[in-house]
């Protein structure tokens, strides 16, 4: 089973407040990645500057407000990737943001997400590079632009 087929996400996408990316779009974020200092099990943030939030300390107003001082808030979507091959969710950055918990419920371990942009013409552009790592628990971290 896809993490995209949890109850809990397939109610967002019911409810039009998310929609699905392909496995492909989440692989291409993934080689993004890839490209980056790791450590075993994630990405080597002694090798990349960068700030690490506590989310228990913040309410989702100043979580909003902090985030887009990053270059992953000034996109008005953000991608969550569960899995390489798997597809991903997409929804408004300020929502997503302030729900990681909710969306990776089931997917546990570190996960990555990054900001995404409408064209026009409404097609997604992916802005691997304005990412972010969900610790699982309560850390956010974010690279420092």
């Amino acid at each position: 089973m896809n993490y995209i087929d949890s109850e809990h996400l397939t109610q967002w996408v019911d409810s039009g407040r998310a929609s699905i990316a392909s496995a492909k779009v989440c692989a291409a974020f993934h080689d993004f990645l890839l490209g980056l200092p790791w450590l075993p099990t994630k990405l080597d943030w002694e090798e990349i500057e960068h700030d690490t939030v506590d989310l228990s300390e913040l309410g989702d107003a100043d979580l909003a407000t902090l985030v887009r001082q990053y270059p992953l808030g000034g996109h008005p979507y953000l991608l969550a990737m569960f899995t390489p091959d798997q597809p991903g969710l997409i929804c408004r950055t300020e929502d997503g943001i302030t729900n990681l918990d909710h969306i990776y419920w089931r997917a546990q371990g570190f996960r990555y997400f990054c900001g995404v942009d409408m064209t026009s013409d409404g097609e997604l552009v992916y802005r691997h590079e304005d990412f972010g790592e969900f610790d699982g628990f309560a850390k956010l971290t974010l690279p420092v632009p």
